[in-house]
């Protein structure tokens, strides 16, 4: 019998980690079929390109505004440290495989091949499943693994969206940001990436697992709270109501003290340190708003390496991860 070999697949989007990455990674992106759903691949291919040039000036504006890239894989790379600390590193390796951009997860599978890993735990950094993400990442597995003429066994955790580790932590994120926000009544969003109506009107249960977090981060909460949706691109209808509207409500029924918590980021990257804090935040002032604060992303707090763990042991029922976890 071969020694157990087990290959943690860190899964992330990825982004544009220099203003030179940009345009490519818009490109990746929008070639997706799980992005530009039901197009044609010819046609697919043309219009990425062409979304890739339209968007690029304005996309590397807004990645100079936040240093010139994005800092999620500074952050997923701190993660997978942190979440290796607490493994047996003899038998466990944890590799980080992004869907568009580099390390890509074609690489993460080679190197886990390479080392002849005999067992596959697929671990996505969305807490909300969605096809366009989670979905997406799974696909490109599958289609290496049959590149690779490899058969691994394969455990997918496919999503945590009310994971009591996951809600402690987020709950822990939202009560410093209220607490630092001052005495006068705060009004909390939740905010999450949105997603276009045509992709949930196809099946896609990512607006059902939301409102599980929604759920149950909100249970007990002392302050009103609202949901809203951010990120929402071109004109066709998306998940609503749209942040810029719920902000625009709460400034005109007079909330002055507003702190917004993302439930659907992990880590700083765009939609949140030029989003939320810059976008948003002026739009926010603007319409009365004038305490607006954002609550943090998990990034370094070794409290998300203890969810992974918890994660992983939590899904030993086809690999047995207990007694790899040391911490």
């Amino acid at each position: 019998m071969s020694e157990l070999k087990i290959g943690i697949l860190m899964l992330n989007f990825g982004g544009p980690w220099t203003l030179a990455d940009v345009r490519p990674f818009l490109y990746r992106l929008f070639v997706n079929p799980r992005v530009l759903v039901g197009i044609p691949t010819p046609l697919r291919q043309l219009l990425a390109f062409t979304i890739a040039q339209v968007k690029g000036p304005s996309s590397r504006k807004c990645y100079r505004a936040i240093g010139g890239g994005s800092p999620q894989l500074k952050w997923t790379a701190i993660q997978a440290e942190s979440l290796r600390e607490q493994l047996d590193s003899d038998s466990v390796r944890v590799e980080i495989g992004m869907r568009s951009a580099d390390p890509s997860i074609a690489t993460a599978l080679r190197n886990l091949k390479f080392w002849d890993a005999t067992d596959l735990v697929l671990l996505p950094l969305f807490p909300q499943y969605s096809t366009t993400t989670t979905g997406t990442c799974f696909d490109e597995v599958k289609r290496v693994l049959n590149e690779l003429n490899w058969q691994p066994r394969v455990r997918e955790i496919r999503s945590w969206p009310n994971h009591p580790s996951y809600i402690r932590l987020l709950r822990q994120t939202a009560d410093e940001a209220i607490a630092e926000s001052g005495e006068d009544p705060v009004h909390v969003v939740f905010s999450a990436h949105s997603l276009p109506l045509k992709i949930v009107k196809l099946g896609d249960p990512y607006q059902q697992e939301v409102e599980r977090t929604i759920d149950a981060v909100t249970s007990g909460l002392a302050q009103p709270w609202s949901l809203a949706y951010q990120s929402r691109n071109g004109r066709l209808p998306w998940l609503q109501p749209y942040l810029e509207d719920e902000l625009k409500r709460l400034g005109k029924a007079g909330v002055s003290n507003v702190v917004v918590v993302p439930i659907s980021f992990v880590s700083d990257h765009i939609e949140t340190l030029f989003e939320l804090d810059q976008l948003y935040g002026k739009l926010a002032r603007e319409h009365g708003i004038t305490n607006y604060r954002r609550a943090r992303c998990f990034n370094d707090d070794p409290m998300f390496a203890q969810l992974l763990s918890t994660l992983l042991i939590d899904s030993h029922d086809e690999v047995d991860l207990t007694e790899v976890v040391t911490a």
